[in-house]
């Protein structure tokens, strides 16, 4: 009876939605929230930290353009996926080159693998401030395992659900270490807006806009709404409107976060002399500057933001794998638990190898996602002007300038990152 109730009550739910065509809010939460966190990972904190410490509040107009970037790039997958019902990499298999889509996975897998260390360490650096008396190589295993155990069962609704908390600690707790460094930061929160580049210093506008714009969330948004909108009842112009709408509001909660931690760092660290190599060199300088509760919050901001995107990797790969290769996509198939595993197990044999994440790795793994970026975003620009494949999703004139744009820009991360080997 209650099972009778519930799809009465669906069916209820999608005919209002088709007569009124209004869709609440809450209902757009969805793929964007698992995109958004995983892009606040230990690495975009570590980078928005340094930058504030280094140059202030003055490059919080590049966060925001980073978070803009992110977002334009990520609106033609979202018409790819509602006009084909199909991921972009699926696309690239199919219109352009099954060989490409292989490459494109095995770039992403191995930029993951290395990357996967640095989040379970961020991850356990905050647990580590937080229980001192647990050795930080326990944590790491212990939250690479919890992970792995949560990835395993493949549930997409658990994991959205997950990623929705995660995006409210996320916000919670950033912003309240932003609210404990407000009395420091009024001088510097003029300055954010000047629209000037600090020192004239490009790097640092490439630095934020690669750490917003991560290869493998490109590709995965398209992938997670193909799962969750596979059964849907809703019109492809709903599915459109609900996925734009997501996109907005995890993007908008992106800049939000991204602002709170370069707040803080700004309000503690800038013009004091004092330098941070890390996310986790952040939280115990921040002790004595703006006491041990905005520590704790910025700590629990840190092992959520790791966490998080440990978690998507583990899960977003197996995924990745059915969609270049044309094998199954459910996470029991063999293949996907062997990837998996893999993908688990490779970070905690690192550190327990290393006692960290090997600097050589983890800048291998930088070039390989912006050498990819650039590749990425023109197969894109190519797959997304398919006319006859997006029909009325086609892309517009103004989308195709800003598309332009953003891979011009990616081009200049990827040429920064070509020099830096010689």
């Amino acid at each position: 009876m209650v099972g009778l109730t519930n799809v009465v009550r669906e069916k209820v739910t999608v005919a209002s939605l088709e007569e009124n065509q209004t869709i609440p809010w809450y209902r757009s939460w969805g793929p964007g929230a698992i995109v958004a966190a995983c892009i606040i990972g230990p690495g975009t904190v570590t980078t928005v930290s340094v930058a504030g410490a280094q140059f202030g509040f003055q490059v919080a107009w590049i966060l925001v353009l980073a978070c803009l970037v992110g977002y334009f790039i990520q609106r033609p997958v979202i018409n790819w996926t509602v006009a084909t019902g199909t991921s972009v990499l699926e696309g690239i298999r199919d219109e352009i080159s099954s060989l490409w889509s292989k490459l494109i996975f095995f770039g992403l897998w191995l930029g993951a693998l290395a990357f996967q260390a640095g989040n379970f360490i961020g991850a356990s650096m905050a647990m580590n401030l937080i229980f001192p008396s647990v050795p930080m190589l326990a944590w790491v295993s212990l939250l690479s395992v919890s992970a792995m155990g949560i990835a395993w069962f493949g549930v997409y609704k658990v994991l959205e659900n997950i990623n929705r908390i995660v995006m409210i600690m996320l916000v919670l707790t950033f912003c309240l270490t932003a609210l404990a460094a407000l009395p420091n930061a009024g001088a510097t929160i003029n300055q954010g807006f000047t629209f000037s580049i600090p020192q004239g210093d490009l790097l640092i506008v490439l630095a934020l806009i690669a750490t917003i714009l991560v290869p493998n969330t490109l590709v995965a948004l398209s992938g997670f709404m193909k799962d969750k909108y596979r059964h849907s009842a809703y019109t492809k112009e709903q599915i459109r409107s609900i996925s734009v709408n997501d996109l907005k509001i995890n993007f908008t909660l992106l800049a939000i976060i991204s602002i709170a931690i370069l707040l803080s760092s700004a309000a503690a660290f800038y013009g004091s002399g004092q330098t941070i190599n890390s996310a986790g060199d952040m939280a115990v300088q921040l002790t004595p500057i703006l006491g041990s509760f905005a520590t704790i919050f910025f700590a629990i901001g840190l092992w959520t933001a790791g966490f998080s995107s440990g978690l998507f990797n583990l899960t977003v790969q197996p995924m990745l794998f059915g969609h270049a290769f044309n094998q199954s996509e459910s996470p029991d198939a063999p293949v996907n638990r062997i990837i998996l595993i893999v993908t688990g197990l490779i970070p905690i044999a690192l550190v327990w190898a290393f006692g960290g994440s090997p600097i050589e790795l983890i800048i291998s793994a930088q070039a390989i996602n912006g050498l990819l970026l650039p590749v990425l975003t023109v197969v894109l620009y190519r797959l997304t002007n398919k006319k006859d494949r997006m029909g009325r999703f086609h892309n517009s004139a103004s989308s195709n300038i800003i598309t332009l744009f953003i891979i011009g820009l990616v081009t200049l991360l990827a040429i920064r990152v070509f020099i830096s080997f010689f």
